[in-house]
């Protein structure tokens, strides 16, 4: 969540190529590539909900990565609760919850009645730039289901990943410099070492089964993806240290990582920020799918999807080989990118009261001095910009 964004810098800066009328064509697929995808597509998919469920009957880890901020995708994992308890898997891990709010979260979903405003709370403390109706609403679903059930049934939980973080003390660039600067801001230490401790911790070692949420980056297990020079594009190493990685040390394939399908970042000296997965195949593919056929999962490792390249993404540095079986496990795919939207900002999310605070956790230190007095519509405004999907994707199909 926060790695993959500074919030005022990704608002205030965005490329000519996000903004531009001109969509980005898809390319020409060969009929026989087409005919070989679709056929697996006919044999071996299933709905995205399905799909999530089936992979649990080898596996006890599941990850799914996503962008941040698509709307369909945190409704996706409000809509798969149900069926995860059904089969028997009574884990949803979050990175958007900080680990030592577990306490809090465990009352909120076996309370009597929901507590909205604890729910808002818990988010706050993951971050308060993550006001995000749908996000916070998959502890409304979870408490339902746990209402629901019979009494003295096994309740199920959602449990909060993220180590804490305080940005409290860093204003200025050179903040950053000081020795302690990384105990300051992560006390409780790097963020994805904890949040692999806490699936260790509260799932595998209780022999249990969960979905695990994040963005797709703390999600990549197989894939050692590699840290590239901006300007000269040398790799400066390849990276294994996210949640995903250290669980897949731990349980190898007992483990699985989906990706929900979303634009990838550019291959450095692209023009372009932001580009097709799989160079634009699988966006392709689909455009030429029934609508009634394309909302599904599909296994990549194993198919014909493994195959294909991603030349034009910044994945692509990893390996002059680089294909889609590098990446990821599986897919899903909801609908065209053209018709994606962004999450909700939660109203009254900032007022009077929190604005100051709220201002004090900005990760970016360069503009924060100059935005001491911005107001809660100033805030408001910044949290529905990251979250204008539409203007974001405005060049894709």
């Amino acid at each position: 969540m926060r790695s993959c964004l500074l919030i005022l810098a990704t608002v205030s800066v965005l490329t000519s190529s996000v903004l531009a009328d001109d969509k980005v064509p898809l390319p020409p697929l060969e009929p026989e590539v087409e005919n070989k995808l679709n056929s697996w597509l006919n044999k071996h998919s299933s709905t995205p909900e399905e799909y999530i469920v089936a992979k649990f009957a080898n596996r006890d880890i599941v990850f799914i990565g996503e962008f941040h901020r698509i709307r369909h995708d945190p409704i996706l994992v409000q809509n798969v609760i149900p069926l995860l308890y059904e089969n028997g898997i009574y884990n949803l891990g979050l990175e958007f919850i900080c680990a030592r709010d577990q306490a809090s979260v465990d009352s909120l979903l076996s309370a009597s009645s929901y507590n909205q405003a604890e729910a808002n709370r818990v988010f706050w403390n993951g971050w308060p730039f993550w006001g995000y109706q749908e996000y916070v609403d998959i502890l409304k679903a979870a408490w339902l289901l746990n209402h629901q059930l019979p009494e003295g049934s096994r309740l199920f939980r959602v449990i909060g990943l993220d180590a804490f973080s305080d940005w409290s003390g860093v204003w200025k660039p050179e903040d950053k410099q000081a020795p302690d600067f990384r105990e300051q801001v992560y006390p409780e230490g790097d963020r994805d070492e904890m949040m692999a401790n806490v699936i260790k911790r509260e799932i595998l070692a209780n022999g249990g089964k969960a979905l695990i949420y994040s963005g797709s980056n703390h999600a990549f297990t197989r894939f050692q993806y590699a840290a590239v020079d901006a300007i000269t594009g040398e790799i400066i190493e390849r990276r294994s240290k996210r949640m995903g990685h250290r669980i897949y040390r731990e349980i190898a394939d007992r483990c699985f990582f989906i990706f929900l399908h979303a634009p990838w970042d550019a291959a450095i000296g692209s023009p372009d920020r932001l580009v097709y997965p799989a160079d634009g195949v699988i966006d392709a593919l689909f455009q030429n799918r029934l609508p009634e056929e394309r909302r599904c999962g599909f296994d990549v490792v194993g198919s014909p999807f493994g195959r294909l390249p991603g030349k034009t993404s910044y994945w692509s540095h990893s390996s002059e080989k680089f294909n889609l079986e590098m990446f990821c496990d599986g897919w899903i795919y909801q609908m065209p990118i053209s018709e994606y939207e962004g999450v909700i900002v939660i109203p009254d999310w900032f007022n009077e009261a929190n604005h100051e605070e709220a201002i004090a956790q900005i990760m970016n230190p360069d503009p924060r001095v100059k935005n001491r007095d911005r107001s809660v519509e100033d805030l408001v405004k910044i949290l529905s910009r990251s979250a204008d999907i539409k203007r974001r994707f405005a060049k894709f199909h």
